[in-house]
C-alpha cells in the first residue's frame, strides 16, 4: 500500500516509518513534518493511505484531511494520535481507522490487515479518467496513471495549429484567418495545402493517441471540439472563481489553487496569438500570490509570506513584483544580507532579461532604505 505520514514530531514520524517499513505490503512514498508542504505531494503523488498526526501546528490533522478528502474521496485516513477522544471524533469524521501513542508493532499490523481487507472489497474502480489537457508552460496530457507525458508531433506547425484551434476550442476559425496568423509569408496556395497537413497530422494523432478531440471542418474553416476533455486552466480558473474567503480554514485550499500554476500558459513556444491570454492568467494568478501573502503578514507571518514569494519567484523569475516584495518583507525583518541580496538578484535578472534596470520606484527605496541602515550602524 503505497503510503504519505505525516507528524510535525521527527522522532515519532521516523519511527512509525521504521516499523511500516519492516511490515510486508507498506510502500512509504513520503514522510513530512509541515501539514501545508504536505498537502501538494499528496495531491500529487495520490498515496491510497495517509497516515497522520491530529495535533500539529498552522495545521491540524482534521483540517489537513477534510481539505485532502474533498479531492481524493477513495484516500483511505488514518489518524495517529495521544488523544483517544480526538481519534474517536476524527474517525467518525473523516479516517478509516486510528492509532494510539505510544505505537506498537501489533496495533500496526492489525491496522495492515484491516486496511488490507478493506482494499480488496472496495467497489470497483471506475474506467480510468479522461487525460487533462495541461497548458501551463507547455502542452502535455496529464495521465494520472503515468504522470504528464508530451505528445510527438509529426511538425512544430501542426502542434501550434493544434494548441491554435484548442486557444478557441468551440470557435469556428476562418481558414484565412489561421493561414493569416500561423502561415503569415506563404502565399495562399502553398498556406492551404500546408493547413491540409497539419489537419491530417493532428487527427492522425489524435487517433493514435485515442484521445477524443476531434477536428471538425466546414468550407469556411475548422472547429476543435475537446471531446469532454477538461484542460488545467480551465480547472485552476473554476477553482479560483470558486475559492471561499481566505481564512486559516481555507489556507490550505488557496494555497492548493495556487500551486496548480505551474508557469505562463504555453510560455515555453512564444507564440504571439497566446501573449493576451498569457497576460490576463499570469495578472489573476499574481492577485491570488498576493493576496494569500498579505494575508499572512496581516497575520504577522512574515516569514511564512517570505516563503511564498521565494516559491512564486522560482516559477517566473522574471517577474520584479516578487523582488520589490521580499525586500520590503525582509526590511520588516531586519534581515539586510537578505535585502541586498534581493536587489542585485533584480539588478542581474532585469539586465540579463531585458537589458534594463529595477524601476524608479524601487531604486528609490533602496536607496532611501540603505541610507536608514547606515544611519543606524553610525
Amino acid at each position: 500500500m503505497r503510503a504519505i505520514l505525516v507528524d510535525d514530531e521527527p522522532l515519532a514520524l521516523e519511527h512509525l516509518a521504521e516499523e511500516l517499513g519492516s511490515i510486508s505490503g507498506w510502500d512509504i512514498i513520503g514522510t513530512f513534518q509541515d501539514p501545508v508542504q504536505a498537502l501538494g505531494h499528496i495531491l500529487k503523488l495520490q498515496p491510497q493511505v495517509l497516515l497522520l498526526d491530529i495535533e500539529m501546528p498552522e495545521m491540524s490533522g482534521i483540517q489537513l484531511a477534510e481539505v485532502v478528502r474533498e479531492q481524493l474521496p477513495e484516500l483511505f485516513i488514518v489518524f495517529v494520535t495521544v488523544y483517544e477522544e480526538y481519534a474517536v471524533k476524527a474517525f467518525e469524521l473523516y479516517a478509516q481507522d486510528y492509532v494510539l501513542k505510544p505505537i506498537y508493532r501489533d496495533r500496526l499490523i492489525k491496522l495492515t490487515e484491516r486496511l488490507q481487507h478493506c482494499m480488496r472489497y472496495t467497489a470497483p474502480a471506475l474506467p480510468a479518467e479522461a487525460p487533462v489537457l495541461q497548458l501551463f508552460r507547455s502542452f502535455q496530457l496529464g495521465r494520472r496513471d503515468a504522470g504528464p507525458q508530451a505528445l510527438k508531433w509529426k511538425t512544430f506547425k501542426a502542434q501550434e495549429l493544434f494548441l491554435y484551434l484548442l486557444h478557441h476550442r468551440g470557435r469556428l476559425m476562418p481558414k484565412q484567418v489561421i493561414i493569416e496568423q500561423l502561415w503569415p509569408e506563404t502565399e495562399w496556395k502553398k498556406g492551404t495545402t500546408q493547413l491540409y497537413t497539419a489537419v491530417y497530422q493532428i487527427r492522425k494523432l489524435m487517433q493514435d493517441e485515442q484521445l477524443p478531440v476531434q477536428i471538425l471542418n466546414s468550407e469556411e474553416g475548422y472547429r476543435l471540439d475537446p471531446g469532454g476533455m477538461e484542460l488545467d486552466v480551465d480547472i485552476w480558473e473554476k477553482r479560483l472563481r470558486e475559492a471561499p474567503p481566505l481564512t486559516s480554514h481555507t489556507l490550505p485550499q488557496h494555497l492548493s489553487i495556487c500551486e496548480m500554476y505551474t508557469g505562463d500558459y504555453l510560455s515555453r513556444y512564444g507564440y504571439a496569438w497566446a501573449e493576451p491570454e498569457r497576460h490576463r492568467l499570469r495578472h489573476k494568478w499574481l492577485q491570488h500570490v498576493q493576496g494569500i501573502a498579505g494575508w499572512y503578514q496581516q497575520q504577522e507571518a512574515l516569514e511564512a509570506a517570505a516563503e511564498l514569494y521565494r516559491w512564486a519567484q522560482g516559477i517566473l523569475p522574471e517577474e520584479e513584483l516578487f523582488y520589490h516584495e521580499l525586500m520590503l518583507i525582509y526590511a520588516r525583518l531586519k534581515d539586510r544580507f537578505s535585502v541586498e541580496h534581493q536587489y542585485r538578484q533584480l539588478e542581474d535578472m532585469l539586465e540579463e532579461q531585458f537589458d534594463a534596470a529595477p524601476r524608479e520606484e524601487i531604486q528609490t527605496w533602496f536607496r532611501s532604505w540603505s541610507r536608514s541602515q547606515d544611519r543606524s550602524l553610525d
